[in-house]
């Protein structure tokens, strides 16, 4: 502006000159000494510093002149956008933000002041990067909150960028960074590395034995994973096995016994302390070993009787025998070891269960009628395992044998004539191999007595006169035919 003075003076008296008295600090104006034109200084005005200065301009003749005039001048300083956003932190901090936070969650609150006036002082927030599109800031009050869930085991921190913006030409940025980090919970779940074990044990292995070791393991990895079995789990199998609480190795406790239990079956839960827990499953298969002997079952013939005609190749007895182990161990054979004398029998295997002994050679009582034999039922297991069991078999008598008379030659007696009756002659003797009614012997007179002089007793076989004697003038000589005949069927008999 111009500011202007008169004086009514003539010449140099009313010549006025101007200067600023007060209120140019740091000379931030100046003043023509002749015009009273006043002008910028060469230092730059700030709004922000001072929005109005009041100057005390003065008019005067000259210096040692005692006539002087003053006007206040007040010059108002209007904004222009010449100030940047500044936030109250160059960083600013979210520690242990709890990563099982809800969409929505406040985070933590930027502020940043801009000292221009109007819309160049007015500041709008922005994320400029490192949210992850987990984050974002309100546009005019600068809160920072959750958009998307958190996880700590895909993100520890993160570091944003957080621009402010004013709101007029040239619109000024300030920035500052937002540090966040996750607090760990137990969020996730607890996964095994396999989802189930397969394991084959030997049975009668010594207790301590190692049988596997699982493995689970957790994101969260703030807990020592703890092992154990499910109760559910059989208490047969939990008697026979237990679990490393800490190293999750599964160890025999008990006698494993293949004829007890052959496959066991452990549910095994890991657990972190969180909810999520885990489970997998341990099958464990029991090998046999050839630890048992062939055992015969009661059905197993032990006394058998059959016929001496009995035709070669017939069945005659049947023995059962089972082993209780698995695969060969548990195949039998059988064999006759004792008694088979002539290998008269057989014995053949049938479905590695029963053993069928049959006739493999004729068969006579009278040589031989009762056979004890040692019947061998043999595993195929390595060493083999075996049992014996005892068969008798009785050879029954068929009539296959005729009587014999003692003397080959027949028999030549004398007897007085006119002897009384009932007086004895001789006696036939007569002999049979067979037993029973096939040896029970009846004697007969069948020829030669023909007047009936002589009697035979038909079981003693002896022969005595009837009560008309004999007459030597009637006959002086007697041919009788004796035939000896067995009670068989058929019978059998001699003369």
């Amino acid at each position: 502006m111009e500011v202007q003075a008169t004086d009514a003076d003539q010449g140099e008296n009313g010549r006025v000159l101007y200067r600023i008295l007060t209120g140019n600090s740091n000379n931030l104006f100046s003043i023509d000494r002749q015009s009273g034109l006043l002008t910028r200084g060469l230092r730059a005005l700030d709004r922000e510093t001072s929005s109005s200065h009041v100057l005390e301009v003065e008019a005067y003749n000259s210096d040692e002149g005692s006539m002087r005039s003053f006007v206040r001048v007040i010059i108002y300083v209007d904004d222009a956008n010449d100030e940047a956003p500044m936030f109250t932190q160059q960083q600013y901090n979210r520690l242990g933000l709890r990563e099982t936070a809800g969409i929505g969650t406040s985070v933590i609150v930027v502020r940043a002041t801009d000292p221009d006036t109007g819309d160049g002082g007015a500041v709008a927030y922005a994320l400029v990067s490192g949210s992850d599109r987990k984050f974002e800031v309100d546009v005019s009050t600068g809160l920072v909150t959750t958009v998307d869930y958190l996880d700590y085991e895909t993100k520890t921190t993160y570091l944003m960028n957080v621009s402010a913006t004013d709101q007029a030409p040239p619109f000024h940025k300030g920035f500052c960074t937002v540090y966040v980090t996750l607090l760990n919970e137990l969020d996730e779940a607890v996964a095994f590395l396999s989802a189930g074990y397969e394991v084959s044990l030997r049975e009668n292995i010594a207790t301590g034995t190692e049988v596997t070791q699982v493995m689970a393991q957790s994101a969260d990895n703030l807990n020592q994973l703890t092992y154990r079995f499910d109760p559910d789990t059989s208490p047969a199998a939990l008697a026979l096995f237990k679990i490393d609480s800490v190293t999750g190795r599964i160890t025999v406790t008990g006698l494993l016994d293949r004829e007890k239990g052959d496959m066991y079956t452990l549910t095994v839960v890991a657990d972190d302390g969180g909810p999520k827990k885990d489970s997998t499953v341990v099958s464990i298969t029991i090998v046999d070993e050839n630890d048992n002997s062939p055992e015969f079952d009661i059905t197993s013939d032990t006394s058998v009787d059959i016929r001496e005609n009995t035709a070669m190749g017939k069945k005659v007895a049947v023995v059962l025998g089972r082993d209780r182990d698995a695969g060969l161990n548990g195949l039998v054979n059988f064999t006759l070891v004792a008694g088979n004398m002539e290998d008269v029998f057989k014995i053949k295997t049938v479905n590695n269960t029963y053993g069928e002994v049959f006739v493999n050679a004729p068969l006579d009582r009278e040589s031989v009628d009762r056979y004890l034999l040692k019947v061998r039922a043999i595993d195929g297991g390595s060493p083999p395992r075996h049992s014996d069991h005892s068969l008798t078999i009785n050879i029954l008598d068929i009539n296959d044998n005729a009587p014999v008379i003692e003397s080959l030659r027949g028999y030549n007696v004398s007897i007085s004539e006119n002897v009384g009756g009932g007086t004895s002659v001789l006696r036939v003797i007569a002999t049979d191999q067979d037993i029973g009614p096939n040896a029970m012997l009846f004697y007969y007179i069948t020829a030669g007595n023909q007047d009936l002089t002589f009697r035979m007793d038909r079981v003693t076989g002896e022969m005595v006169t009837r009560p008309s004697p004999p007459d030597r003038e009637r006959q002086q000589e007697y041919r009788l035919t004796v035939t000896v005949e067995d009670d068989g069927t058929p019978p059998l008999s001699v003369r």
